[in-house]
């Protein structure tokens, strides 16, 4: 669709793998030290706000240096809400069904979010005739994901580690 070479996608994507791999672990370790809103909310917003024109600005005149800009931006959105969102995640779940609760949860957004992604996309190009289209689902996806995050933090404070280990009963 942008007709670049299959040499600049795989630079490209390997790129985005590296970005990915920094970002995850250090907005998770900004998340622990400033809480799990603080980084949720502002990357949550700016995902909503700059996906579409991004992709209206890639495609309006593709090239390599355009292509790896804008997915290097969206993999540092994505590494810094991820890297907070996994262990928030975790956090709001009760610890006697963590696991499932995580597992079911992930899985379920990752398959109706990551799986039907292309569909919906190739979708929206197609109705609309607009290549960058596909930044409407990633905004309707930073829209979930803010309501999901006010709604889960419905309060000004955060639990703390000792709230959270309290709530575990000791085996007998």
């Amino acid at each position: 669709m942008l007709k670049l070479g299959n040499i600049d996608a795989l630079i490209v994507t390997l790129c985005v793998g590296i970005s990915n791999l920094f970002w995850l672990p250090v907005m998770g370790a900004v998340s622990d030290r400033v809480g799990r809103r603080t980084v949720l909310l502002p990357f949550t917003i700016l995902m909503f706000v700059t996906a579409y024109p991004a992709l209206a600005w890639l495609v309006t005149s593709p090239s390599f240096g355009r292509l790896l800009a804008v997915e290097l931006w969206l993999s540092f959105i994505y590494g810094s809400y991820n890297g907070a969102m996994i262990v928030a995640l975790t956090e709001i779940v009760p610890s006697n069904m963590r696991t499932t609760g995580f597992s079911v949860a992930y899985s379920l957004a990752t398959a109706l979010f990551g799986g039907f992604t292309p569909a919906i996309s190739t979708y929206l190009i197609h109705v609309s005739d607009n290549r960058a289209a596909a930044g409407i689902w990633l905004m309707f996806a930073a829209a979930c994901g803010l309501v999901a995050t006010l709604l889960a933090w419905r309060r000004t404070t955060e639990p703390n580690a000792s709230e959270s280990s309290a709530s575990v009963e000791p085996a007998r």
